[in-house]
């Protein structure tokens, strides 16, 4: 049986003999826009995401008056407010590796909406540790969400739209920093302990938690084809492809997952792990965070400020480059489109370190007429990282890591957070940590160079084989309830 991605560069022979490449003018699904919509109400858990990660750089000051911290224990609340998303990120990863081969994956994400829904009123309460709390149960559903929602769309999406789909990822977290960093703008700059706005801004993301369950429930209010085929219902599946693609492809679709639950579908319920992806997979997330994205979006605010800029332009240029983050979120689609995810990580990676060194020799010599330089070095960070650590890691590592593996790779991911955003209030100056995050960029550039495979254009079956070529087909599909009258004219 061909893969869709042979099946849509096929070669023939003119009468002359020449070979012309003939590209399948009709896609296979039926609705772009059915498909996106569906991405993008999954990803709003994403935008929940992407606001807790950026809403505490422009609201913290008001926090400490607000819930009345003393300022001796600023340093140590900025900290653990900080931390308290990426450490309960940690539990929340590792969670659907184990239950997500059996569990319903559109269910799974309601659950962590309802978490994020009622731990979310605990801000009410005005105490500081209560807002800890609230802000390590946010870290929980968000760490949930970051792997349950890249393989539920990763299962939805149609082969060749999965670089597209993968990049609402991308676009959903930005999304999500720039409105918070909106909704920072109109913090006062001397906030009073009856500061009512703050708490409008620590329930915004109740918005998110709230629409997801309601819109899954009324819109799209199925599973993946990947979890019916693995949970015995393949008459649920054969329906749910029949929405998506269009009937002459339904049955060749079919098989395809089919083979994909064998192959992959025996990985996540056994013990056994191929020890070269998850490797790959594990050190690019460790990578990504070690690049330094997440302690510069959450302290974006406090490093304007250390560059001697005011209340209202440190608001304002965090807003500007958290925009600009957000306009390369959504051009970094066209290149995941046309180049491989190798070169755009292997450049995009480059570029981002050359950019954080320099902002480390601008924090060195610190010299105030130049410190508008800054803004310009951070904004150029946030293009290059997404361009490529950001949307391309997390991409490439759903296709190529099972379940499993992807929540312990997520898992990871979210400790090298927490060891980043706990050490960041206490360093006077930022210019160490900068150089580091810039050799480790370099240094996700030289990995990619020697060990990263191209997932580009394959298929979920190629993509399975990559990294265990010598990996033979596990029988036929008598271990899984097939009953489609269709599925012998499949068969190879």
């Amino acid at each position: 049986m061909k893969s869709p991605s042979s099946l849509n560069n096929m070669d023939i022979t003119t009468e002359d003999g020449q070979k012309s490449s003939k590209k399948q003018e009709e896609q296979e699904y039926i609705s772009f826009l059915y498909i996106l919509i569906n991405v993008i109400v999954s990803n709003l858990g994403i935008l929940y995401f992407g606001y807790h990660l950026s809403v505490m750089s422009l609201a913290q000051d008001t926090v400490f008056t607000v819930f009345e911290v003393k300022e001796s224990q600023h340093n140590f609340y900025s900290s653990l407010l900080a931390a308290a998303i990426p450490f309960g990120a940690i539990f929340g990863a590792i969670i659907p590796g184990s239950f997500l081969s059996n569990s319903s994956r559109k269910n799974s994400m309601i659950f962590a909406d309802a978490i994020g829904t009622i731990f979310g009123l605990l801000v009410l309460t005005r105490d500081i540790n209560m807002l800890v709390l609230a802000r390590l149960c946010a870290g929980f559903v968000i760490g949930l969400n970051s792997s349950l929602v890249l393989k539920y769309v990763n299962e939805i999406t149609p082969i060749s739209l999965t670089g597209v789909m993968g990049i609402v990822f991308s676009i959903s977290l930005t999304l999500g920093i720039v409105i918070a960093s909106l909704n920072g703008q109109f913090f006062s700059q001397n906030p009073s302990q009856e500061d009512q706005y703050c708490f409008f801004v620590l329930l915004f993301p109740l918005i998110f938690t709230i629409s997801r369950p309601i819109l899954f429930q009324v819109f799209f209010n199925h599973e993946t084809p990947f979890y019916y085929i693995l949970n015995n219902q393949p008459d649920s599946c054969k329906q749910l492809l029949q929405i998506l693609y269009k009937s002459q492809y339904v049955d060749k679709i079919l098989l395809e997952v089919q083979q994909e639950v064998i192959k992959q579908g025996s990985k996540d319920t056994s013990k056994s792990y191929n020890i070269k992806r998850l490797f790959i997979g594990c050190t690019l997330l460790i990578f990504q965070q070690f690049s330094g994205i997440n302690a510069v979006i959450m302290f974006l605010g406090q490093i304007f400020q250390k560059e001697h800029f005011s209340f209202r332009m440190t608001n304002l240029l965090s807003l500007l480059s958290n925009f600009i983050y957000l306009i390369a979120s959504i051009l970094s689609t066209y290149f995941v489109k046309k180049y491989t995810r190798r070169a755009i990580l292997i450049t995009g990676s480059s570029f981002a370190g050359i950019f954080l060194l320099l902002l480390a020799l601008l924090q060195i010599i610190d010299i105030q007429q130049i410190s508008f330089l800054a803004f310009f070095f951070i904004s150029c960070y946030f293009v290059a990282f997404n361009f490529s650590l950001g949307p391309v890691i997390w991409l490439y590592s759903s296709e190529i890591l099972s379940s499993k593996e992807f929540s312990i790779a997520t898992t990871l991911n979210w400790i090298s957070a927490t060891i980043v955003v706990v050490s960041i209030p206490y360093f006077d100056h930022l210019w160490p940590l900068f150089i580091f995050f810039s050799v480790v960029c370099f240094s996700c550039a030289t990995f990619t160079l020697f060990l990263v495979k191209e997932t580009k254009d394959k298929s979920k079956l190629e993509i399975l084989h990559l990294y265990d070529p010598q990996q033979k087909d596990q029988g036929e599909y008598s271990s899984i309830a097939l009953n489609t009258s269709d599925q012998k004219n499949y068969v190879d």
